[in-house]
C-alpha cells in the first residue's frame, strides 16, 4: 500500500517580489485586445530608468531638460529620435542625481523600449515607445571659499571633482578605473593634512558614513562591557571586586554555604587530634594540614578543610564519558573515601557541580576553581601548589592556570621559605606559591568563553 501512495511534491511559495509565471485569468477569454501604438507620445514620453550602484529614495523629484539631438537615432521622426532629455534632482542633502541617456554599440544599438497601458473596461491596449535612462548620484561640490574681498577663491578641488565627475560620466573603462583608485586611496580622517586641500569633496561623504556609524553602534557593547560578560561566565566562584582584604574575595560562607557549614561534621577530626592519633586521608593535602588546623581552634576553617576533601574525592571520582565530558560518580563511591559523610551532603554536592549526570568542561573547571579557592582560605591565601599538583594529577602550568583564574599571582619560593623548608635550589623549583593580593590580576581572555 505504500508504494501506491505517491508524495505530492509541495507548491514552491512565491515571494512578495516575485512575479508568477502563471498568465492572469480574464473573465472573457474570448474577448478581443485592440492594440493600437501611438508613434508621436507628444513632447513628453514615459521613461524606464535603471539605478545602478545606488539606493534611490522611494519619493524624489527630477526637474526635466531637453535639447535637441546633434544626429537622429535610429533614423525615427519622434520626439526621442529628435530630442535628448535630462533629468536631475539635488533634493537630497549631499547627492546629486542625474539621469542620462546613455548610448548603446553593438546588438543593442537599435534596441527600443515601449510602455504599454491596458483598460480592462474598453480592452485597448496603448503602447508609447519610452526613453530608457540610467540614474547615477555624485557627490555634491562644496561651495567656493570667499577672499577678504568678498570674492569667491578658486578651490583646486573643486576642479578636481568636476574632471572627476565629467571622467566618470564619458570617460574609458581604463580612466573610470583610475579616477576611482586615486579617489579611494585620497580619503583621509577629517582634520588630517588632506582634509583641508586634498579632501575636500569627500568631507560630506565621510560625515555622513560617520553618522550612519554612530547611529549603529550606539547600542554596541564596548570592549569593557564584552569583558565584563565573559569574566560573568567563567567558570569560577564570583569574586567579591569591591573587597578590601583578600579574605573578603572569596568568603567561606561564598564557598561552601552556611546550610553545608551547619552539616559538615569535624568532632571526629578534633578527637582524634586531641587523642594524638593519626589521621589518614588519600589526599596529600589534607594529610598535611589537617593537625595545624585542628590545633588553632577555629572550626570554620576545619570544616573547609572537611568540604575540601569531599570536593577532591569527587573529581578524583570522576570518569570519562565521552565527548569530554566526564561521568558523575555514584554516592556510594564518594562515600567510602570519605567515611561518616551524609547522603545529604553528598547530594548537594552533587546538584551544586553537577546538575546533569554528565559533567561538561565548563562544571569540571567550576569545580576545579573552587577547590583552588577553598585552599586559599584555608592557607591564608598563599598556596603552595605543589600538594594538590599531587592529589588532581596536574603539572604546574595546569595547576597555576586554576589559581590565575582566581586573580593570584604566582611566585617562587623566597630565599628565606626555600631555607625554612630545608629544600634545595633544585627541589625548590617545584614549588610555586600561589598569592591572592589585592589588586586583582585576572588574565585577559582573547576568545569568547566557553558557556554552559
Amino acid at each position: 500500500m505504500a508504494g501506491d501512495k505517491r508524495e505530492r511534491k509541495r507548491k514552491r511559495e512565491i515571494e512578495e517580489n516575485e512575479r508568477p509565471n502563471k498568465k492572469v485569468a480574464f473573465e472573457n477569454r474570448e474577448r478581443s485586445i485592440e492594440v493600437s501604438i501611438r508613434q508621436d507620445g507628444g513632447a513628453w514620453t514615459p521613461v524606464i530608468a535603471s539605478t545602478p550602484g545606488i539606493n534611490l529614495p522611494a519619493v524624489t523629484i527630477f526637474k526635466p531638460y531637453a535639447k535637441p539631438r546633434s544626429s537622429h537615432r535610429g533614423g525615427g521622426t519622434g520626439p526621442i529620435a529628435k530630442s535628448e532629455l535630462l533629468l536631475h534632482s539635488s533634493a537630497h542633502e549631499r547627492l546629486d542625481y542625474t539621469g542620462r541617456e546613455e548610448e548603446t554599440n553593438g546588438e543593442d544599438g537599435l534596441l527600443k523600449h515601449y510602455v504599454g497601458v491596458f483598460d480592462p473596461k474598453t480592452g485597448k491596449l496603448q503602447v508609447v515607445q519610452a526613453r530608457k535612462m540610467v540614474i547615477r548620484g555624485t557627490l555634491k561640490v562644496s561651495k567656493k571659499p570667499e577672499t577678504a574681498n568678498g570674492e569667491e577663491k578658486e578651490d583646486p578641488s573643486n576642479y578636481t571633482s568636476a574632471r572627476s565627475i565629467l571622467g566618470e560620466t564619458f570617460g574609458t573603462k581604463k580612466s573610470k578605473k583610475a579616477i576611482r583608485s586615486r579617489t579611494e586611496n585620497a580619503i583621509t580622517p577629517s582634520g588630517g593634512p588632506a582634509s583641508s586641500s586634498q579632501n575636500g569633496p569627500l568631507e560630506p561623504l565621510a560625515s555622513a558614513v560617520i553618522q550612519s556609524m554612530v547611529a549603529t553602534t550606539s547600542t554596541m557593547a564596548s570592549r569593557e562591557d564584552l569583558q565584563a560578560i565573559a569574566d560573568e561566565n567563567k567558570p569560577r566562584p564570583k569574586p567579591n571586586l569591591a573587597a578590601d582584604t583578600p579574605a573578603e574575595v572569596y568568603s567561606i560562607e561564598d564557598l561552601v554555604g552556611i546550610d553545608m557549614l551547619r552539616m559538615l561534621p569535624v568532632k571526629e577530626w578534633q578527637d582524634a587530634v586531641a587523642a594524638q592519633q593519626d589521621i589518614v586521608t588519600s589526599s596529600q593535602y589534607i594529610s598535611k594540614r589537617i593537625v595545624k588546623v585542628a590545633k588553632s581552634g577555629i572550626v570554620k576553617r576545619l570544616k573547609t578543610l572537611r568540604y575540601l576533601l569531599i570536593l577532591i574525592e569527587w573529581y578524583k571520582s570522576l570518569r570519562s564519558g565521552g565527548h569530554g565530558n566526564k561521568r558523575v560518580p555514584k554516592l556510594e563511591e564518594v562515600k567510602q573515601k570519605v567515611p561518616n559523610t551524609s547522603d545529604i551532603i553528598l547530594e548537594k554536592t552533587r546538584k551544586r557541580f553537577s546538575p546533569e549526570a554528565h559533567m561538561n568542561k565548563w562544571f569540571v573547571d567550576n569545580c576545579l576553581t573552587h577547590i583552588c579557592a577553598l585552599a586559599l582560605t584555608v592557607d591564608d591565601f598563599a598556596v603552595d601548589v605543589l600538594d594538590l599538583m599531587a592529589d588532581l594529577y596536574f603539572d604546574t602550568k595546569a595547576m597555576t592556570a586554576y589559581f590565575k583564574e582566581l586573580g593570584c599571582r604566582i611566585v617562587a619560593l623566597s630565599e628565606t621559605e626555600r631555607t625554612k623548608l630545608k629544600l634545595t635550589k633544585v627541589e625548590a623549583v617545584r614549588h610555586k606559591i600561589a598569592k591572592l593580593r589585592l589588586p586583582l590580576e585576572f588574565p585577559k581572555d582573547s576568545r569568547p568563553m566557553r558557556r554552559k
